[in-house]
C-alpha cells in the first residue's frame, strides 16, 4: 500500500473510491455536505434510505461514475471524535474498498469531525488516518491465498496545503510505525514449527542490518555459563536451542543519546505449559506467546527510520517450553543471574523467568530504565480483557510517560498497583522467591517477581496477554485475526519522545 498527500479538495480528487467519516447522528456537513450537493442529493437520499446514523463502523455505498471519485463511501464514527475514530474510519474504508476492488483510495483529515474545541492537530489526524488504512490492510496470507487477491495500492490523504512539510514528516513516521507493526504481526503469525527461537533470532539479525543496529546472539550455553540459569531451565526441555537475542541501537551522533533505555521483550515460541502441561484448548494460540519479543525486535527496526536519540538496547529472551526428560521440574531450585534463587511451583510460569533473566542483564549492562512487554498472565486478561495491557512498574514517572504514548498510540493500557503483599506471597521457604503462588492477583504477583530483578533500576511492565492475539469478532476493524503487534506503536511513541 502506497500513501501521497494532496492538497486538493477531496470531491476533485480521482480515485476509485473516497471515504468520507460521519459523526452521529449522521447529518452530512463539510465535505460530506458539499459531495452531497454535487450530487443533487443522492448521498443524503442513499443515508436515509440506508437508515445511517453515522453510528460506529456503518457504511453507505455510493456509485458515482460521473464523478472524479467512482464511488463515495460513507463511515460512521459514532461519538469517537478523537484519533482513535479516525483510525477505525479509515480501517473500515480500506476493508471496504478492498471488498469492492477498489485500487485507488482518497481518505480525508482536516474535515473530518473534530468536536467544540477543533479535535487533535491535523498531523496526529494523518498520523491515525495512515495507521487505520496500513493496518486494517493488513492480511497474513504466507499459508494460504485469500480468496480474492485484490489489495487497496493507493491511498490518498486529502491536508492543507500550508502545513505539507510538517505533515509529509507525520504521513513517513506513520508509514515507518505500520510497517514495524505489521511486521511484528507476521512474527507472532508464523507457526511455532517455522519460528523456532533459532529462526527468531535470524529474524532479529534480518532486522539489525536493515536498521543499522548491532546484533548479538547468546546461545543457550553461552547463557548459562553467563549465569542465566532461569532462561537455562525453560529452554532445556525442548530440542529447538534457546537463544538470547540483544540488539543495540545508536543514535547519530553518538553525543546525542542522553540515556539507555532497554526494552525486554519475553519470546516463548512455543508454550505447552511444561511438565504442568496445558490443556489441548490452552495450548491453541500459544505460538503468539513470544508476542512481546516480537514487538520488541519490529521495533528495534524503526529506530533509525524515526532518528530516535536515546541508545535503545533491545532483548528478545527466545525458548520454547516443552515437556521431556530434560525438562525443568516443580519443585527444583535454581539461580538466576542476578543472583537470586527461585524455587519452581509451576512450569507454566515460565515466562517470568526468562525475563528475569533478561532484565537482570539490562541491569548489568548499565541501562537507565528497563521496559519490558510480555504474554504473560492469564489474570490480566481476566482483569482488563481482550484488547487492554496492564501496566505496573517501580517508577511512577516511567509509568506516566508510557501511559502518555499508549494514548496517543491508541493502545489500551490501564495501571495495575504493586503491593507489598504481592512479594510476599512470592517469596519461597527454602529460596530467595518462588515463581507462582496461586490464582489470586496473579498479573501483580508475577509483576512483583519481575521487580526483584531490576532492582533501584526505573523499570516497567506491560502485560500484554490479552491485546497481544485477536479473536474476539469486537475488535477494532484495524486488528486482523491473529498477531496484533500490540506495544510496537507505543514503545516507539515513547522513544520518539525522548530527547
Amino acid at each position: 500500500m502506497r500513501f501521497t498527500l494532496t492538497d486538493a479538495r477531496p470531491r476533485e480528487t480521482p480515485c476509485d473510491l473516497l471515504a468520507l467519516p460521519v459523526a452521529e447522528p449522521g447529518t452530512l456537513d463539510g465535505e460530506a455536505a458539499a459531495v452531497d450537493s454535487a450530487l443533487g442529493g443522492r448521498l443524503s437520499q442513499a443515508a436515509q434510505e440506508d437508515g445511517f446514523t453515522g453510528k460506529r463502523g456503518k457504511t453507505v455505498l455510493l456509485h458515482t461514475p460521473e464523478m472524479p471519485f467512482r464511488r463515495v463511501l460513507l463511515v460512521g464514527l459514532g461519538r469517537d471524535r478523537t484519533t482513535e475514530g479516525l483510525r477505525r474510519y479509515a480501517a473500515v474504508a480500506v476493508r471496504r474498498a478492498r471488498d469492492v476492488r477498489a485500487s485507488r483510495v482518497a481518505l480525508v483529515t482536516r474535515e473530518a469531525p473534530a468536536g467544540p474545541d477543533g479535535g487533535p492537530p491535523q498531523g496526529e489526524r494523518l498520523r491515525a488516518v495512515v495507521e487505520g488504512a496500513g493496518l486494517g490492510g493488513y492480511r497474513f496470507t504466507r499459508y494460504r491465498p485469500p480468496e480474492d487477491p485484490h489489495d487497496v495500492e493507493t491511498v490518498i490523504v486529502c491536508a492543507d496545503r500550508g502545513e505539507r512539510e510538517d505533515l509529509s514528516h507525520a504521513l513517513e513516521a506513520a508509514e515507518v510505525y505500520v510497517e514495524a507493526t505489521c511486521r511484528a504481526r507476521d512474527l507472532v503469525n508464523e507457526p511455532p514449527n517455522v519460528l523456532t527461537p533459532a529462526a527468531l533470532a535470524e529474524a532479529a539479525r534480518e532486522v539489525a542490518v536493515r536498521g543499522g543496529l548491532q546484533c548479538r546472539v547468546i546461545d543457550l550455553e553461552e547463557a548459562r555459563a553467563m549465569g542465566m540459569g532461569l532462561f537455562a531451565a525453560v529452554a532445556s526441555g525442548s530440542a529447538e536451542p534457546g537463544k538470547i537475542v540483544v540488539l543495540d541501537y545508536r543514535p547519530e551522533p553518538a553525543t546525542a543519546a542522553p540515556r539507555t533505555v532497554a526494552l525486554i521483550g519475553k519470546g516463548v515460541t512455543f508454550d505447552s505449559g511444561g511438565l504442568d502441561i496445558k490443556p489441548a484448548s490452552g495450548m491453541r494460540t500459544m505460538k503468539g506467546d513470544m508476542a512481546g519479543a516480537a514487538a520488541v525486535i519490529a521495533a528495534m527496526g524503526a529506530l533509525r527510520p524515526l532518528n530516535v536519540r536515546a541508545r535503545v538496547v533491545g532483548i528478545a529472551a527466545a525458548a520454547e517450553n516443552m515437556v521431556s526428560g530434560r525438562a525443568y521440574r516443580p519443585g527444583d531450585i535454581i539461580r538466576g543471574l542476578g543472583g537470586k534463587t527461585v524455587e519452581i511451583t509451576n512450569t507454566d510460569a515460565e515466562g517470568r523467568l526468562l525475563l528475569a533473566d533478561a532484565i537482570a542483564y539490562a541491569v548489568q549492562m548499565g541501562a537507565g530504565e528497563i521496559i519490558d512487554l510480555a504474554t504473560l498472565t492469564g489474570a490480566c486478561v481476566v482483569a482488563l480483557g481482550n484488547f487492554t495491557a496492564g501496566i505496573m512498574g517501580n517508577d511512577q514517572s516511567l509509568i506516566d510517560r508510557l501511559l502518555e504514548a499508549a494514548r496517543q498510540a491508541g493502545e489500551q493500557v490501564w495501571p495495575l498497583p504493586l503491593y507489598e503483599e504481592f512479594l510476599e506471597a512470592m517469596r519461597g521457604e527454602i529460596s530467595d522467591l518462588k515463581n507462582a503462588a496461586g490464582r489470586e492477583a496473579g498479573a501483580e504477583r508475577a509483576a512483583a517477581f519481575l521487580r526483584e530483578f531490576a532492582g533501584t533500576t526505573p523499570w516497567a511492565h506491560l502485560d500484554i496477554a490479552g491485546p497481544a492475539f485477536c479473536e474476539d469478532k469486537h475488535a477494532p476493524p484495524y486488528l486482523a485475526p491473529g498477531g496484533t503487534g500490540y506495544g510496537v506503536r507505543t514503545l516507539l511513541r515513547y522513544l520518539e519522545s525522548l530527547r
